[in-house]
């Protein structure tokens, strides 16, 4: 709960304020951790060698457990292997609402990773986009070691 305003009040339904801290896992924990510093971080299966971003704690393809030892740093560049015109988002509050100009989101194979991240692409329209075009990451001006820091991946 923000602040008291922020509460809808009902009669007759008792109103409970819960509140939880989570983990999200010490190796997507460095991973937010060092997008602060413009870096990438993979896991790579000390088993079988399938390369995942962000880092997991197991393997999606053999179930084999990783390590910190395990974390690698990718380089940003990649390509793009599918993408989607959104012309709605959601609001924050469960609703659609409608954008003001289409967004494109794409899938992206960063070199040197087997599995894809959905981010936004910018810099380039729909017409011109295709599969196998070389994208790039693109940063906030000023990172803060938060998931925003990774903003798009433009045209390479």
């Amino acid at each position: 709960m923000t602040k008291q305003s922020d509460v809808l009040k009902v009669d007759g339904i008792p109103i409970i304020s819960a509140n939880f801290n989570w983990s999200v896992g010490f190796l997507m924990e460095k991973f937010i951790k060092a997008l602060e510093k413009k870096k990438i971080l993979a896991s790579k299966c000390p088993k079988c060698g399938y390369v995942t971003v962000p880092p997991r704690n197991r393997c999606p393809k053999c179930s084999a457990k990783m390590e910190d030892g395990d974390v690698i740093e990718l380089s940003g560049k990649g390509k793009l292997t599918s993408y989607t015109v959104a012309h709605v988002q959601l609001d924050g509050k469960g609703n659609w609402a409608d954008l003001k100009e289409p967004k494109l989101v794409g899938a992206i194979k960063l070199d040197g990773a087997d599995s894809t991240i959905f981010m936004p692409i910018e810099g380039v329209d729909a017409k011109d986009l295709k599969e196998g075009l070389a994208v790039s990451a693109q940063w906030a001006d000023k990172p803060k070691g938060q998931i925003s820091d990774l903003k798009c991946f433009k045209a390479a």
